[in-house]
């Protein structure tokens, strides 16, 4: 899931950074100043927008595997509605995602910037730990041991995991249409619905929704989730490019770590 290259672009009210992150080594490539708060949301930022792709096109592939955008500043100000037609501007025209952090998570990155090197950097923050809390998705029944692997590795990096909070399974329920974690218990077929809320409610809390799909595979139980992640505005991330998506929507793949 990791890359070895990716280019990490932040947006802010007056200025855009554009970085490059390989190896572990942070490097910028690029600033300059571009004046976002001149501007609502019109065809004049739109065109700003345009921009800044075209100053990416100049650093590399454009994709949702190699770029990550990260807007704050101005961007946090407007409504949900607008950073919504914002993103959908992006994903339609570049097919890249367009991730307005919120002011807490923005806090989080420029503390751990500051306890790594002295100085505030969000993208700097942001390489050393991207998430507070996540959802892990995927098939148990196919992926067991690659959702075993990215909860450990979310874990030694600090992130903790919302759901599933174990990897150990129920043995019984192996092979069967809805698998039980340790400690769960399934007193009908209707009560998997539970289970299954339960699951997708963690939804809210996290900053992202990572979904193992090795293969590009995508289970039935994670295609109905889906819906909740978009319908939550949460920042969804596949391991592997999906396959047979009916309708593309704004994600990205690979972890930047």
């Amino acid at each position: 899931m990791s890359k070895d290259k990716i280019i990490l672009v932040h947006l802010d009210t007056n200025e855009v950074n554009i970085f490059r992150l390989q190896t572990g080594r942070l490097k910028l490539l690029k600033k300059k100043q571009i004046f976002f708060n001149e501007t609502l949301v019109t065809g004049e930022l739109l065109r700003k927008l345009d921009m800044v792709v075209d100053m990416l096109a100049e650093a590399g592939n454009l994709d949702n595997k190699s770029v990550r955008l990260y807007a704050t500043g101005i961007f946090q100000e407007f409504s949900k509605e607008e950073q919504q037609q914002l993103a959908i501007y992006v994903f339609v025209k570049f097919g890249l995602v367009f991730n307005i952090i919120e002011p807490k998570l923005e806090e989080f990155y420029l503390k751990k910037s500051y306890l790594y090197n002295k100085t505030e950097n969000i993208i700097q923050g942001l390489a050393l730990q991207e998430f507070r809390k996540v959802v892990v998705c995927g098939s148990f029944q196919e992926h067991l041991a690659e959702i075993s692997g990215v909860i450990k590795v979310l874990t030694t990096r600090n992130i903790q995991v919302l759901s599933p909070w174990t990897d150990k399974v129920v043995p019984e329920t192996l092979g069967t249409d809805f698998i039980l974690l340790e400690g769960q218990e399934l007193y009908n077929k209707r009560d998997a619905w539970r289970h299954k809320y339960d699951h997708m409610n963690k939804f809210k809390k996290a900053d992202a929704i990572i979904i193992c799909n090795p293969g590009g595979a995508i289970g039935k139980g994670t295609m109905f989730e889906l819906g909740f992640m978009i319908a939550y505005s949460k920042r969804i991330i596949f391991s592997n490019e999906p396959k047979n998506l009916s309708i593309l929507f704004p994600y990205e793949v690979g972890l930047i770590f």
